[in-house]
């Protein structure tokens, strides 16, 4: 039986969310919690890279070019964020650009409910296959969406020969971090927080925690002004990680 990819990401972050509290306990028990400052560092290394500069930024938006060989290893790192095939989270995110905040959002918290928001109780209804059409032609992209479970346990495996705990503190807990990380921007920046710019319907707001646990994803008022910017940067505080990454690898 041929599992979707929507459920079988699911199932893999509820596995994930299981060893998260196994692993937690595991490092508390035995005064190991450089584990845990390990996952979180590299939550923030395949988040940033892998999501943020990405799928978000370089895929779904598509606001700068970069070399195609840097595409590919940085798509790669997204998809061990568990949070999607690049062609699913874009499509994903370009719906909730074209109707942010009105019933047909696949997340806005305004009309989901901040839990169901958070935790992936979207809607999904709606959708049109042209959002991503340049993503379905994209041989590359196709690849990994159709991999993109092999791609996982292929990492875990390799995780698992080096040492077992690996699987639990490099894989499983930064990709549950990552996972949260995203549903902060998708709640709190779009309930709480200032406006640099009025956008009618869209509720997008500049949120400082967000920004944190995201490293640049929280001025997403900023964002929703102008997508296709690849720096969210525009007072001299809202500081911007991923765009100091994207000024270095952008062509």
């Amino acid at each position: 039986m041929k599992i979707k990819h929507n459920t079988g990401v699911r199932g893999l972050q509820i596995v994930n969310h299981l060893l998260l509290f196994y692993g937690t306990y595991y490092a508390i028990v035995n005064d190991l919690y450089h584990l845990l400052v390990v996952s979180l560092l590299i939550n923030y290394f395949i988040g940033v890279l892998g999501i943020n500069v990405c799928f978000h930024r370089l895929i779904s938006h598509r606001s700068f070019k970069t070399n195609i060989y840097i595409e590919k290893l940085l798509s790669i790192i997204g998809v061990l964020t568990t949070v999607g095939s690049p062609i699913a989270w874009s499509a994903v995110h370009r719906r909730h650009h074209q109707v942010t905040d009105t019933i047909e959002d696949p997340h806005s918290p305004h009309v989901l409910g901040k839990l169901k928001a958070w935790f992936g109780f979207w809607n999904y209804k709606n959708f049109n296959a042209k959002l991503i059409k340049d993503l379905r032609k994209d041989i590359w992209y196709k690849k990994l969406h159709k991999n993109y479970f092999y791609i996982i346990m292929m990492y875990c495996m390799i995780l698992f020969l080096l040492d077992p705990l690996y699987v639990i503190y490099v894989y499983a807990i930064p990709a549950c971090l990552c996972l949260h990380s995203s549903s902060a921007g998708i709640v709190f920046a779009h309930m709480y927080g200032y406006r640099n710019h009025e956008l009618g319907n869209d509720l997008s707001r500049n949120n400082w925690f967000a920004n944190i646990i995201t490293l640049g994803e929280g001025w997403h008022n900023n964002h929703h002004a102008n997508p296709r910017a690849w720096s969210n940067w525009e007072k001299w505080w809202e500081v911007d990680i991923p765009s100091l990454i994207i000024r270095v690898i952008k062509t």
